[in-house]
């Protein structure tokens, strides 16, 4: 079965922690509770408002972290520093002690077990991108995708014909299960710009 929902930006619930803000924006289970680190996979963004800061460790955790809006600096004690800039991103184990330097808005993959990653999508202006979803692969029961868009004035159409208008801030999350035929969804852009979101892919049990 294959189940599609939109999630809207004000129905999303953002915690504060030392350095900033995080808004969760998918979780799976449904049921998980992020500060019980019960959770296979957690899709967030965060506001890092300390012009320096130190990660919080997540042993068990394998995160990917994509930068939105800023410059972040990182350092992975023990074993390499980065800089990162508009989506560039990084992939390291949560229970590296990590400290960061630069106020940045940022994309967060966290996964417990699985495989992840992230991608942007773009939709050039005044056109409609076709975006096919992905297969559930051997050795997963399912395949999870979140779209974090960052643009508005866009319309969304979905598999099964319906069509909804998207904000920025709004999120997509696809669930999809074994199963042969491949769906896609159209991203329908109204502005004189390109627009983006962000794609998580994660493949689970």
């Amino acid at each position: 079965m294959d189940v599609f929902k939109i999630v809207r930006k004000h129905d999303l619930a953002t915690s504060e922690w030392s350095g900033g803000t995080t808004t969760q924006l998918a979780i799976w289970p449904e049921s998980a509770i992020y500060a019980k680190r019960n959770f296979i996979w957690r899709v967030s963004s965060a506001r890092v408002k300390a012009e320096t800061s130190e990660f919080t460790s997540l042993p068990g955790v394998t995160r990917c972290l994509m930068i939105l809006d800023g410059t972040l600096w990182l350092k992975h004690e023990g074993h390499y520093e980065t800089t990162l800039e508009r989506f560039a991103q990084d992939n390291f184990s949560g229970d590296w002690k990590t400290i960061s330097r630069g106020r940045v808005t940022d994309f967060n993959l966290m996964t417990t077990s699985g495989e992840g990653r992230v991608q942007i999508v773009e939709a050039p202006s005044l056109s409609t991108r076709k975006i096919e979803l992905m297969p559930v692969i051997h050795g997963w029961q399912m395949v999870s995708e979140v779209f974090y868009f960052l643009d508005g004035n866009m319309a969304v159409s979905l598999p099964d014909g319906n069509s909804t208008d998207i904000e920025a801030g709004d999120v997509l999350i696809v669930h999809r299960q074994h199963t042969s035929h491949v769906p896609h969804v159209k991203f329908n852009n109204r502005n004189d710009k390109t627009i983006h979101a962000v794609r998580a892919i994660i493949y689970h049990d």
